[in-house]
């Protein structure tokens, strides 16, 4: 079966050996031991480094903590991605949704999905076009849907080791938060870093800035650091952070939000 030029990457098995079952068992009592975030980390960047298959492949993730006693109080987190691999092209979908309650009160509702498509023209470079829907109630964001297009730049990568990609485009916003309909043109860019550290472990940063050009004080960021450590062929525990900032989040809700997430993830 054929591979894809090393330019593009996507969700797929792993290559490296697996844990001995004296290392296995020591990481996932560590696993269940943390408590887990109400979101598990589900990034749009793939996690993997090495050279895809032609096909079919995808994912599946989960998060849940939950406490009883002096303090009441669970949330979980599922999500899964899917993706389609032909000779230059790729196509995926990846979604999200976090659900999370302290004692009767629900803390945390929130649902994303995201379909992307991507096309290497040339080694090394790649259009791409995305549609991103989000809805999270405790941010008042009814929903957020922006739909997009750019070029993706592959600026370093060495199979099974190393990958550093950038990114830049628009996209078109239409937004409903706080009983306010709006719509915006952003710029769109975003870094992605990955290291395989060994067999086992990797590192990933993801950095996402979409500033608006409609207003200049309007900024959206995110970042996206993760370890993800191999547990066994097929499935994977990642310990992380998200932080996002907004610029224009409603009156009465912070501009950040940070969420630290623990999550077992299975690939097929």
């Amino acid at each position: 079966m054929r591979q894809i030029s090393k330019g593009e990457h996507a969700r797929t098995n792993f290559s490296g050996d697996l844990m001995t079952a004296s290392s296995f068992y020591p990481v996932l009592a560590l696993a269940l031991a943390v408590p887990l975030s109400a979101s598990a980390f589900e990034s749009i960047e793939s996690n993997q480094l090495a050279t895809p298959m032609l096909g079919g492949s995808g994912g599946i993730s989960a998060a849940i903590d939950g406490r009883s006693g002096n303090t009441e109080r669970e949330n979980y987190t599922v999500g899964g991605r899917l993706h389609y691999q032909a000779r230059d092209t790729g196509m995926f979908l990846v979604t999200e949704h976090s659900r999370g309650k302290a004692g009767s009160t629900e803390i945390e509702d929130n649902t994303w999905v995201h379909a992307h498509y991507r096309d290497e023209f040339q080694r090394g470079l790649a259009a791409e076009a995305f549609v991103d829907h989000l809805v999270d109630d405790f941010r008042l964001l009814d929903s957020r849907t922006q739909l997009g297009a750019g070029v993706r730049f592959t600026l370093a990568y060495s199979e099974n080791e190393r990958a550093i990609h950038a990114g830049i485009g628009l996209l078109h916003e239409w937004e409903d938060q706080a009983g306010l309909d709006d719509n915006y043109w952003r710029l769109n860019t975003y870094l992605s870093y990955k290291r395989q550290l060994n067999p086992q472990t990797r590192v990933l940063f993801n950095l996402l800035y979409q500033p608006s050009l409609n207003d200049s004080s309007d900024h959206l960021i995110s970042v996206e650091p993760a370890l993800v450590v191999g547990l066994a062929q097929h499935l994977d525990l990642t310990i992380g952070i998200k932080y996002q900032y907004d610029t224009e989040a409603p009156t009465g809700i912070k501009d950040d939000d940070s969420r630290y997430v623990t999550a077992l993830s299975y690939r097929f």
